[in-house]
């Protein structure tokens, strides 16, 4: 029996679930998303703090040699000096922030490492007196003891030394000099074991001490592959992909035809909606958000992702905001949110959709359109007649200056807002949160602008996959971030919104679109949902399917995103591509899933819309005569964009489709002008 054995910590007591430098840049991401509106010129990048740590560390370790000890600094001592140089928020302690910076790190090591299988069976082998770690590592030996502990293995060494503490290692051979002298041990005595040739056999074999190599095969092998990760990003997105291409045949078992397509195409398109609920992650944390809504229909899917990236409610080791479903549509928020009955006020819905009859403006307010019909006869303004420029109308002037008008309007506003605001609160919205989150898929965020005039003391932040440009003045207390394009912004990949439709397919979900809210003999408020069968025959024989396979890849992301400390920065341009490849390369399948569908547009136009129902050739024909058939054509450009869907339709003759092609790509041409003007008109107006 030894009198003494020692083992060495990293890949031989714990392992990690990833290259060590990877811990640092999650560390570093932490710091980054904390303090994002705090951060010294040049590092709003985590790399670049990242980078920095890794200065820093050589400077520390740089001065101690030239101090006469082995190169040995504390994470204490770096993080403080990292604090100093990083972060310029007013009246910063650095010490004290460097102490929770590294407690925040040792949670990290906590979640991702794990006892070695095999350690204890070898460790057995060598018996002693006493058993002690001996760590060439920048945590003290309290927080190892620490590690140590969580993961149940401190009854195999209760206490150590970490080189930090007494600026001494084993590379250098002081360290075992050390313990040799502190615990009156020679060195024929002394038993250790560890993976490093140099630091753990040859060193302690020089001095005297038996030194035990471990390094099992298998173990090994696995540590090489997910340390060879830190490569570069390309390196591990592919292995992510493979590792979802060899786990998908056992998910694919029972699904053939378009449903197995349509779970393959999910995992294959899984890193936009990935990128996406990364990014609305990164904003909670950024925005200082107290609480995070996702909105009904698409929002149903986003959480399901959402919750599987995030099990734990924690990015970097930061806490994400309590979230929940929150059933809104613009049908059921819009009367709502009316500020006055006026022209001016319906310019909210009338910049959406210039042409509308007094039918579907009932509809649009959740009104029967038969409480309208009597006081449309009134003004001589049959109900079911298309408007164009409804405000400039003097039958449409005079409906609106109408008494009667006025006072069932207020009445339906003032219900409305009664009952929205209720089921709100009921939601968890408590007073005293006062930055809220929303997400949703875009397009222009009038959901968001609706709930901003219905709660004006909150400030709402909206988080969406896309962002056309706003055509209403912004409520004050509307703040908006796309992942993907936003227009308002800049140009850049305005053509991925020509065709938003399909991405609202494969994000819809089959529980009906709200239309409002009902107050129930207990005292509740419950969403009213239409629900529509025909609408939900797509989801469940194409949908579905995609939505599991965007799942499936999610699951296997969740493993990689926070310890390999990936941004939705660097996931962004295979997104971007990503959406790309759905628009202009379309699958078969998918293009006939979206044909077949009926899509709820009750809001703006009065009742389903069928995706495939196009222009007749005779309103393409009159449209440069007819201004009915104009506004009725540019409706059409304006709602559908999506080019590549027309030139793979079968059921136009030749000419019809080559006419509808013709003014889409019209339609597309003026709206890239017309965006890049207005953003060139904003850059001169800053």
């Amino acid at each position: 029996m030894y009198k003494l054995k020692t083992l060495d910590v990293w890949d031989t007591l714990l392992r990690r679930k990833c290259h060590p430098d990877f811990i640092k840049l999650t560390a570093a991401r932490h710091l980054q998303l904390r303090f994002s509106a705090h951060l010294a010129d040049g590092f709003g990048d985590h790399w670049a703090i990242f980078r920095e740590r890794c200065q820093i560390e050589g400077e520390l370790a740089r001065a101690a040699s030239k101090a006469g000890t082995d190169d040995e600094y504390t994470l204490h001592h770096v993080l403080e000096h990292l604090v100093q140089r990083v972060v310029t928020a007013p009246g910063v302690d650095a010490a004290r922030l460097a102490d929770e910076l590294a407690a925040a790190e040792l949670a990290l090591e906590k979640a991702n490492t794990f006892p070695d299988p095999q350690c204890r069976e070898v460790i057995g082998q060598y018996p002693a007196e006493r058993t002690l770690f001996l760590s060439d590592f920048y945590m003290p030996a309290g927080m190892l003891n620490a590690l140590l502990q969580h993961h149940g293995l401190d009854d195999i060494a209760a206490d150590g030394i970490s080189s930090c503490d007494i600026r001494l290692n084993k590379r250098s051979g002081q360290l075992f000099r050390h313990v040799h002298e502190a615990f009156a041990v020679a060195p024929e005595h002394h038993v250790h074991i560890g993976d490093n040739r140099h630091s753990d056999v040859t060193i302690p074999g020089a001095i005297g001490i038996t030194s035990v190599h471990y390094l099992p095969e298998q173990a090994h092998a696995e540590r090489e592959l997910r340390e060879s990760l830190f490569a570069d990003r390309a390196t591990l997105f592919g292995h992510l992909e493979r590792i979802i291409a060899d786990g998908r045949d056992d998910a694919l078992d029972g699904r053939h035809g378009d449903a197995r397509a349509a779970f393959l195409l999910g995992t294959q398109v899984a890193p936009l909606w990935v990128g996406f609920c990364l990014s609305v992650a990164e904003q909670c944390v950024a925005e200082g958000l107290d609480r995070l809504f996702f909105f009904t229909r698409e929002g149903e899917f986003f959480i399901q992702i959402f919750e599987r990236l995030f099990p734990h409610g924690k990015i970097a080791g930061l806490p994400l905001p309590p979230h929940g479903i929150l059933e809104v549509s613009r049908l059921a928020t819009f009367c709502a949110s009316l500020r006055e009955v006026s022209t001016a006020e319906l310019m909210r819905m009338w910049n959406l959709y210039s042409t509308q009859s007094m039918f579907a403006l009932a509809r649009s307010l959740g009104l029967e359109p038969a409480a309208l019909e009597g006081l449309c006869s009134r003004h001589g303004l049959p109900i079911g007649e298309e408007v164009v420029y409804p405000w400039q109308d003097a039958r449409v002037q005079a409906l609106f200056a109408d008494p009667d008008f006025q006072q069932l309007i207020e009445g339906k506003s003032t219900g409305d807002a009664q009952r929205l605001l209720a089921y709100i609160e009921q939601k968890g919205l408590a007073a005293t949160d006062s930055r809220i989150g929303i997400v949703d898929i875009g397009w222009r965020g009038t959901i968001q602008d609706n709930l901003a005039h219905v709660l004006p003391e909150k400030t709402l932040f909206g988080h969406y996959l896309g962002l056309a440009r706003v055509l209403n003045e912004q409520p004050v207390n509307c703040r908006k971030h796309a992942f993907g394009p936003n227009l308002n912004q800049h140009p850049e990949a305005s053509h991925l919104l020509d065709a938003v439709a399909p991405l609202e397919m494969l994000s819809n979900s089959p529980n009906g679109s709200v239309e409002g809210y009902r107050l129930l003999p207990s005292g509740k408020i419950e969403a009213q949902r239409l629900i529509d069968e025909e609408e939900n025959t797509v989801f469940h024989s194409y949908v579905s399917h995609f939505q599991q396979g965007v799942l499936f890849a999610a699951q296997a992301w969740a493993d990689y995103l926070d310890n390999h400390a990936v941004s939705s920065a660097e996931l962004r341009p295979q997104a971007l591509a990503i959406w790309t490849a759905l628009v202009t390369r379309t699958p078969g399948e998918m293009l006939e899933a979206y044909t077949s569908l009926s899509h709820n547009e009750v809001f703006g136009v009065g009742q389903f819309v069928e995706q495939s129902a196009v222009p007749s050739m005779g309103v393409l024909l009159r449209s440069p005569f007819i201004r009915r058939d104009r506004h009725s054509l540019i409706q059409y450009i304006r709602q559908s964009q999506w080019a590549a869907s027309l030139k793979k339709r079968t059921d136009l003759n030749p000419v019809h489709k080559a006419l509808l092609s013709t003014a889409v790509s019209a339609g597309k041409v003026y709206k890239y002008v017309r965006v890049r003007w207005q953003h060139h008109q904003a850059k001169r107006g800053s």
